[in-house]
């Protein structure tokens, strides 16, 4: 319940900046959605397959097999994504997919900590998947949205 209770007030004290141009009191919309490089075949995915995915189960979707990446740069949007779609504290996540890579074998989802690097990742080769928020990827050219995994009103 403190982890829930610790990312409401993180996102009040985050968007209750304002940027420029922006109105004081107006909602805004925090959406996080799926992304893949724009060359990727794979045209959506539910968030079902994509917890699946980041929990270490081969997935293969319109005849591309899918890696996922973890992006952790935003500890704000790391720990909505394990709320929010994995269901699973940060420690619990970790010990599912290691028990997973220890008794079936495969690797974990390589973790991302710069966006850059995250972006030309994704860029890189068919079949990436990550998550961020939805602006990050409308201001980013070379990746394109493959589903909207979660989305709140924010005063």
């Amino acid at each position: 319940m403190r982890a829930g209770i610790a990312i409401v007030c993180s996102l009040a004290l985050l968007l209750g900046t304002t940027e420029p141009g922006a109105v004081p009191g107006a909602e805004r919309t925090l959406v996080m959605v799926t992304v893949t490089g724009a060359q990727s075949k794979t045209a959506s995915l539910t968030q079902h397959e994509v917890r699946r995915l980041f929990l270490g189960e081969t997935l293969i979707k319109d005849g591309e097999r899918l890696v996922p990446l973890l992006n952790t740069g935003d500890p704000l949007l790391y720990e909505a994504f394990l709320q929010k779609i994995i269901h699973l504290s940060a420690r619990h996540y970790e010990r599912q997919v290691l028990a997973r890579v220890f008794r079936i074998g495969g690797q974990r989802p390589a973790v991302y900590t710069d966006s850059a690097k995250l972006l030309e990742a994704l860029r890189g080769e068919p079949g990436r998947v990550s998550y961020m928020w939805e602006d990050m990827v409308k201001s980013s050219p070379g990746v394109k949205t493959i589903g909207t995994l979660w989305q709140s009103q924010v005063e």
